[in-house]
């Protein structure tokens, strides 16, 4: 058993840079219809296309948001 050999065919996978409508029920634990209402109102990130039909959202515009409701919180 060769540990080098091992070792370089080991790839770590990249981090996950968006995330799917159904990643984001989890993620933040709110509902489709919250969601969409609060893009239209302009307080929750816009996704961004990713085909004819798909869409995601950028992880770190979702961690962003997530953040703001945590200071948001904070300073209540």
């Amino acid at each position: 058993m060769n540990t080098d050999t091992e070792s370089t065919d080991r790839r770590e996978l990249p981090k996950r840079l968006i995330y799917r409508e159904r990643d984001l029920k989890a993620v933040t634990n709110t509902s489709r219809k919250f969601r969409e209402d609060a893009m239209k109102a302009g307080t929750f990130p816009k996704p961004v296309p990713l085909g004819p039909k798909a869409r995601g959202w950028l992880v770190s515009e979702i961690e962003d948001w997530i953040e703001e409701r945590k200071a948001a919180r904070d300073a209540a």
